[in-house]
């Protein structure tokens, strides 16, 4: 891409757009020009306004440390020989603080070998048996015995070659009669054993007291937590790396007392509102011309960008 650098570039007032830059050279220059992004997301500072625009709402995996550690553990269990006793963890965290990400992330990593279902609401076997197949896009008949759907799941993982499950919101399994939440957490156990997959579990805080009444099945799900964010080094090396990450043509000013604390109040620890508000602040920057992050962006993302003028229809 053509990125020499000339009198026109260099004066361009804050509030207008940087012109688009041509993508049909080979010149490496765009590198001085974008050097506070990470080199192999340079690139992206030079594609027009509106793709950019959409890879910031789009977003993407941000790799802190206590995500890593988890996705870390979670590929290990997945990767154990045939054979080895199937073991599992327990992921938690406060709403928005990346949970979900966690089980998207592992089910697209596994390419159909790992399944992802939701446990909430789940009092039997039966229902816990029903939830994986609908998972796996099957028909469950209202019909079907508890014994009937158990034979169909182990079918179903023995020919998909399925090794991880992952069951959301474990901790809704505590909201049944003390039978029906043994129930629940024996079919799970029964899974791990018959089937042969690791089992991931992911919930609040509270997950930990639903799975306490088996003692067998919480020995065997090693708790990971996911944190909520405070104005400290964690957050720092967070913002550090949407610094270098966001297609935004002028370095950003994030990793300062002042953002950190305003991030952390409004927020209330959530990394789901973090990204929100800095997914809100980047696209304003682009149409604003600014083309960068600080404090007073990010109040002003408060409220949403405009919508485009003569929009009719989304498309």
């Amino acid at each position: 891409m053509d990125s020499r650098i000339n009198e026109e570039h260099i004066s361009t007032p804050v509030n207008s757009p940087l012109p688009d830059i041509p993508l049909n050279t080979t010149s490496t220059d765009d590198d001085v020009l974008y050097a506070h992004l990470n080199p192999t997301l340079r690139a992206d500072a030079a594609l027009p306004a509106a793709v950019r625009m959409e890879l910031i709402k789009h977003g993407g995996v941000i790799e802190h440390k206590a995500y890593r550690t988890a996705m870390d553990y979670a590929h290990w269990l997945l990767t154990q020989p045939l054979g080895v006793a199937p073991m599992g963890m327990l992921v938690t965290g406060e709403p928005g603080a990346g949970k979900s990400t966690v089980g998207n992330e592992l089910v697209r990593i596994g390419q159909g070998r790992v399944l992802m279902f939701q446990a909430g609401g789940a009092r039997n076997m039966r229902d816990i048996y029903g939830r994986i197949i609908e998972a796996l896009e099957g028909l469950v008949s209202k019909n079907a015995r508890t014994s009937d759907r158990q034979h169909t799941v182990f079918r179903l993982f023995r020919a998909m070659n399925i090794r991880g499950l992952v069951a959301d919101e474990i901790q809704d399994v505590k909201d049944g009669t003390q039978r029906e939440h043994q129930q629940v957490l024996t079919s799970l156990k029964m899974i791990m054993n018959e089937a042969k997959v690791a089992l991931i579990c992911l919930g609040t805080p509270e997950s930990d007291q639903a799975l306490r009444i088996d003692k067998h099945l919480k020995a065997r799900l090693r708790p990971f937590r996911l944190p909520q964010w405070q104005a400290n080094q964690d957050l720092v090396d967070l913002l550090g790396v949407l610094e270098t990450s966001l297609p935004l043509r002028r370095p950003s000013e994030l990793r300062n007392e002042q953002v950190l604390n305003y991030l952390a109040e409004v927020s209330e620890g959530s990394l789901r509102e973090i990204m929100s508000r800095i997914k809100c602040a980047g696209v304003r920057a682009i149409l604003s011309g600014e083309e960068r992050l600080d404090l007073a962006g990010l109040k002003a993302a408060e409220d949403p960008p405009p919508r485009p003028q003569g929009l009719e229809s989304l498309r």
